[in-house]
């Protein structure tokens, strides 16, 4: 069974790489994500960017508004667009990132699951998606949707995947940039 990282990493080769959400929040631990450090072992280079970056490795900002003054062939945003404010704000600012042609990766958690309807929610999410609404936010932004993937994030163990891929699975978007405005 595929993950979404092993989708997420086939397509990095040779590319430029704007990684939005690179650091994971762990209580008092600010540390980058096991994503972004797989993605620095494939790509031609990557920029990562979070609201907490420590602006060496990972540039602190806002992925709203950031004005990196840099084209990426490739946008990814994992488990980032369920805590953005104005995800169409968001959307746009990637667009703008983006080499024509380029694409976008969105992961997010898939809110008609059965675990994200039985268990408490996030209390740090802004807004739930699924595949349904956030294709057409998606594509009111600027971009076409190729595919739509429902799987796991990562392996972490047969029982476990099993469980989480029942119980709690992720959307995984792939998507291109398109003539926008």
């Amino acid at each position: 069974m595929r993950t979404c990282y092993d989708i997420i990493l086939e397509y990095l080769k040779d590319k430029d790489i704007l990684d939005i959400g690179s650091c994971a929040n762990q209580g008092e631990t600010i540390k980058t994500k096991t994503l972004f450090n797989l993605m620095k072992e494939r790509a031609k280079s990557i920029t990562g960017v979070d609201i907490e970056g420590d602006n060496k490795e990972i540039i602190k900002g806002n992925a709203e508004t950031i004005e990196l003054n840099k084209k990426f062939d490739i946008v990814i945003a994992g488990d980032v667009i369920e805590h953005i404010h104005n995800a169409g704000l968001f959307l746009d600012n990637m667009n703008q990132h983006l080499e024509n042609n380029g694409l976008m990766i969105i992961l997010t958690p898939n809110v008609k699951s059965i675990g994200y309807l039985l268990f408490r929610p996030n209390i740090f999410h802004t807004c739930w998606y699924c595949k349904y609404t956030l294709k057409y936010l998606i594509e009111e932004h600027g971009f076409k949707v190729e595919k739509i993937i429902i799987a796991l994030r990562r392996r972490k163990g047969p029982i476990y995947d099993f469980l989480k891929l029942l119980f709690l699975n992720n959307l995984l978007f792939i998507c291109r940039k398109i003539d926008y405005k």
